[in-house]
């Protein structure tokens, strides 16, 4: 599977296990919205004050309130191209995970990637909570990634999914260079868990390697007018006022 990161430039992901980009496939991460954030409202309603304070004596609702008033947080841009970014690998197959405190047992059907562990001395002194098995657990992972020169990929647990039985470590690999990567993951709880196929389980974002030099210190007079002038931006349109600005960037 090939996916374009704009121009010539593609991240590709392969596996040699048959089937498996039939079964759980990698997609781009819009696929895999949380549940909670697709079915929240993106507006809020606001009844009428019968004193006529705020918002005042009318009622702002439906088409109105879609238009004209504040939002959830599903019309967040920040959230939004956050938990869009990238791609997600879906956990390949179910995972029964059993875990007493000091020995964590395993079962995934005999599929031919399983489980390795980073023992106690690998991680002693991880700030580790009371539930937490006290070894590192690490899902191979069946897919290998190929991005172009120059070009990482950062893997995280995918963001706002609120997934707390687990949590993947995150980290960067230079995936133009070295291509198999697998999770490290600290289990939190003694309960049994099953992580089913095509569960969201990998975020990944691609980006280019770059070297940054930076300043730290007062802003100048242009950047204070343009500071200025976003923050009328914002407060004079009650939508898209963030998506006008970033817009009208691009094509100036």
């Amino acid at each position: 599977m090939k996916f374009n990161l704009g121009g010539n430039q593609y991240i590709e992901f392969a596996t040699d296990v048959a089937g498996l980009e039939d079964i759980a496939r990698v997609k781009p991460s819009k696929f895999f919205i949380p549940q909670w954030f697709k079915h929240m409202k993106e507006t809020i309603n606001q009844p009428a004050s019968p004193d006529g304070s705020s918002p005042g004596r009318f009622e702002r609702s439906g088409d109105t309130a879609k238009k004209h008033t504040s939002g959830t947080v599903k019309r967040c841009p920040a959230i939004i191209d956050l938990i869009s970014e990238g791609f997600i690998i879906p956990m390949w197959c179910d995972f029964l995970l059993q875990n007493d405190g000091r020995i964590l047992e395993w079962d995934n059907k005999n599929f031919p990637y399983g489980i390795e562990y980073h023992n106690t001395a690998q991680i002693y002194n991880w700030p580790l909570k009371k539930n937490d098995f006290p070894e590192g657990v690490k899902f191979n992972n069946p897919w290998r990634i190929y991005t172009p020169p120059g070009y990482s990929v950062m893997f995280t647990q995918p963001t706002y999914q609120f997934e707390n039985r687990f949590t993947v470590l995150p980290g960067i690999v230079e995936t133009d260079s070295y291509h198999h990567i697998n999770f490290p993951t600290i289990v939190h709880t003694k309960k049994d868990i099953i992580i089913e196929r095509g569960t969201p389980f990998i975020q990944v974002i691609p980006f280019k390697r770059d070297d940054w030099d930076f300043k730290v210190g007062q802003m100048t007079e242009e950047q204070k007018y343009l500071d200025t002038t976003h923050k009328t931006h914002l407060s004079t349109k009650f939508k898209n006022a963030y998506r006008s600005i970033t817009s009208s960037f691009k094509n100036s």
